[in-house]
């Protein structure tokens, strides 16, 4: 299945979902926008670059600080003056989301490198930080992307993983559970705080394709290697600010993604 690649030897591969194999991080500006619209108020690429990949509640509190920060010495990571709660805003979104993810398109190379890894007999799984009920609405409308996958996902409310991105918990659960391969149960370094730093000896094994910063990061804190595929607006971003994320590929598209220098069968 395998062989030399000048990046790597991989046997299994792991893939973010929002941003990465669908376009559905600009569903969410336009949702987040349409919403602050009232108040005068826009989520900015800079703002959207430090909430994506972070569990939605850790993100609606940065969007909402950022927007509506707090005067010097009052409680709270917000304004009082700011018209939502935690919960509230969530409310607001989620309730204009669904139909949004039930036309959800994949990434151009997206059908391409999963239906080749599949078809190659390389084991491979989704793990996403999106709930499991938009994962299946998301998935729903894209049955020939996500059909290869079969059960192996592992979504972010998994009751399992205590920590979100940046945490390595998401990808540690994906390779040793959502792959459903012994040889990665046991390869593979248990979830938790008390395990951070411990290898067990097949992380370097899985790759694991991100979009977003916080994702990067947890899969290298994994042991993992990783594929970058970042929004252009995103990418700019991180430039202007000398930022190296650790990555170790960064490629502008799934199209631009060759199997071989990760020691995978090519392309036919």
């Amino acid at each position: 299945m395998s062989g030399n690649g000048t990046l790597g030897n991989i046997k299994a591969v792991l893939f973010d979902m929002d941003g990465l194999l669908i376009d559905s991080e600009g569903v969410y500006t336009v949702v987040v926008n349409e919403i602050l619209a009232p108040y005068g108020k826009e989520q900015t690429w800079a703002i959207k670059s430090k909430l994506m990949g972070t569990p939605e509640r850790k993100a609606t509190e940065i969007l909402l600080s950022s927007l509506w920060p707090p005067a010097e010495g009052e409680p709270g990571p917000f304004s009082h003056d700011c018209p939502f709660t935690i919960d509230s805003f969530l409310s607001h979104r989620n309730m204009n989301l669904d139909d949004y993810f039930s036309k959800v398109k994949p990434m151009p190379g997206a059908e391409k490198v999963v239906k080749h890894l599949a078809d190659c007999g390389v084991p491979i799984c989704v793990a996403t930080g999106s709930k499991r009920r938009n994962f299946d609405i998301k998935s729903g409308a894209n049955p020939s992307l996500f059909a290869p996958f079969g059960t192996r996902v592992v979504c972010g409310d998994d009751e399992r993983i205590k920590r979100g991105k940046p945490n390595p918990d998401i990808f540690l659960l994906a390779a040793r559970e959502g792959l459903q391969s012994d040889v990665f149960k046991t390869g593979i370094r248990e979830l938790g705080e008390e395990h951070d730093g411990e290898l067990a000896g097949r992380e370097g094994e899985i790759l694991v394709f991100e979009d977003a910063k916080p994702g990067v990061q947890a899969a290298k804190r994994a042991g993992m290697n990783v594929v970058w595929v970042p929004d252009p607006n995103l990418k700019a971003l991180l430039q202007e600010s000398d930022e190296d994320i650790g990555a170790t590929q960064t490629i502008d598209s799934l199209l631009d993604w060759k199997p071989e220098q990760w020691g995978l069968p090519p392309y036919k």
